[in-house]
């Protein structure tokens, strides 16, 4: 019994082992960029689900959000996003925050398969910008692409 427990230990050690790199490999990333309308403080937002570089089509759910220094106090009522008819992979919605700042935008979806992606925006009386400090901006390396205040 002893001898057949150890080579067990050894190979779900081994499996574990592999479980971060097979998970990162399917981990799915948002992007989203996000305009004011005319209501105080909402927005009209366009998100693209990447996995792999590449836009995922087929995607269904929530989006909520929460004021990370104030998670208790400031969250608001999750939003539906909709896959745009003539684009796929790319999604919009129109959120209804409570306040200018930095926001957690929690993406909920429900199809085809569970997942929670989670992004960080600071917003302002215009639009949203990211917070990540990586922008993922690789493909715009090498070209004359100037970014401005409004970018993201």
């Amino acid at each position: 019994m002893d001898k057949l427990f150890i080579p067990y230990k050894a190979l779900v050690l081994v499996l574990l082992s592999l479980l971060p790199v097979s998970a990162f490999s399917m981990m799915v990333k948002s992007q989203t960029e996000c305009r004011a309308t005319n209501e105080k403080f909402q927005y009209n937002c366009k998100v693209i689900f990447l996995q792999k570089q590449e836009p995922i089509t087929g995607y269904s759910g929530l989006v909520g959000a929460n004021m990370p220094s104030m998670a208790m106090a400031h969250s608001v009522k999750p939003v539906e996003f909709f896959e745009k008819e003539k684009m796929p992979g790319h999604y919009e919605y129109t959120i209804q925050l409570e306040m200018l700042g930095e926001w957690m935008l929690q993406y909920d979806i429900s199809q085809p398969k569970r997942n929670r992606v989670m992004e960080k925006l600071t917003f302002d009386k215009t639009a949203s910008k990211s917070t990540n400090k990586k922008h993922g901006h690789s493909d715009h390396k090498d070209s004359e692409h100037k970014h401005s205040v409004h970018d993201h």
